[in-house]
């Protein structure tokens, strides 16, 4: 049954009311340390960092139009930018929840069926993961010293990220690219779970396994696309593993580029394996635990929360302007609408 013209506007309206009480919630309590931060920045600071996060963006649009585009060919850089940005928006007002749902969401309005939206939003995560595990593995020659002065056993935690990284990519397309190895695991794990929540969970994983086999067969036939999405992930790391650098050195003039650039890729990797004590995100933990020793606690702190501006802060409020934008259009139509049908 449809909703009525009035019933439409009156959830809308009070869609757009609670999202921007979500919002002026987050941004006070969740995100303003940031805002803190962001006020005693100089504003050449300010400037360049939030110029490299735009950078990224772009990159990250570019990454996204050549993987969506091989299912529909109308898709832009502009799409896959507002893309990255609207799935940041949704993972920051759910708390994490809500930001694949929200992508699949937004490829299917650009014209691609659920499957290709599904498939599309496992294929940009894995192929950052990839370029992930190339740089850790670059900067762990290079500079493999720095990781073990810096944190004990270092070298064999970062080779755990890498390796934890690489299971879940590797169990991913084995699933996705064998058909026999999908049924197998999907056998197992009806013989091992009982519970009804359980079986639900392996079902959605399944379906959107289903969903990364099409995906990956119609990417992998263009290999030029294929060479372009790993180049423009790795440009993406380029920039943002670039960000502590140009925050620090200012007040460190003589800090080793190279040397935060690999901290920071050490960062990313660690993140996810090392435990975070007290309630710290876990990249937060690490980043403090390697920067501290190179330039202190405070300026640790405060450059980690310049590059969650430039990495995360910055891409909400992109997502942000674009979802009201378009909530606060999709009012005024159905005001006009409302109008309309009481005039007739």
């Amino acid at each position: 049954m449809k909703l009525s013209i009035n019933r439409k506007l009156i959830l809308n309206i009070l869609l757009f009311t609670v999202m921007i009480g979500i919002i002026i919630f987050v941004i006070r309590d969740s995100l303003g340390d940031i805002f803190t931060e962001l006020g005693r920045t100089s504003l050449p600071v300010l400037l360049g960092v939030t110029a490299l996060g735009l950078v990224s963006q772009v990159i990250e649009g570019y990454t996204i139009k050549n993987i969506a585009g091989e299912f529909n060919p109308q898709f832009t850089v502009r799409d896959g930018f507002f893309a990255s940005a609207y799935a940041t928006f949704y993972r920051v007002i759910t708390f994490g929840t809500g930001s694949i749902v929200s992508e699949v969401i937004y490829y299917h309005k650009k014209e691609l069926t659920y499957s290709e939206a599904t498939g599309t939003s496992a294929l940009r995560m894995i192929t950052y993961k990839i370029a992930l595990m190339v740089w850790a593995l670059v900067f762990l020659v290079i500079k493999s010293s720095a990781i073990q002065a810096h944190i004990a056993n270092g070298i064999f935690l970062v080779l755990a990220g890498v390796l934890v990284t690489l299971l879940i990519i590797s169990s991913l397309l084995v699933l996705s690219l064998n058909i026999n190895a999908q049924v197998l695991f999907v056998i197992i794990c009806n013989r091992l779970f009982k519970r009804q929540k359980l079986r639900d969970i392996v079902d959605q994983l399944n379906n959107q396994v289903y969903s990364l086999r099409g995906a990956i067969k119609t990417f992998i036939r263009d290999r030029n696309a294929v060479i372009r999405v790993f180049c423009s992930n790795m440009a993406k790391l380029v920039v943002w593993y670039s960000l502590p650098f140009f925050i620090l050195v200012k007040d460190y003039p003589y800090i080793d580029i190279w040397l935060t650039v690999a901290l920071i890729s050490f960062t990313v990797i660690l993140g996810g394996v090392l435990p975070a004590p007290g309630g710290i995100g876990g990249f937060e933990f690490v980043y403090v635990l390697l920067f501290r020793n190179i330039v202190g606690k405070v300026d640790a702190v405060s450059s980690l929360l310049l590059y969650r501006y430039a990495t995360y802060l910055l891409p909400f409020l992109i997502g942000m302007i674009y979802v009201l934008f378009n909530k606060q259009r999709q009012i005024n139509h159905e005001i006009k609408e409302a109008k309309k049908e009481v005039n007739d």
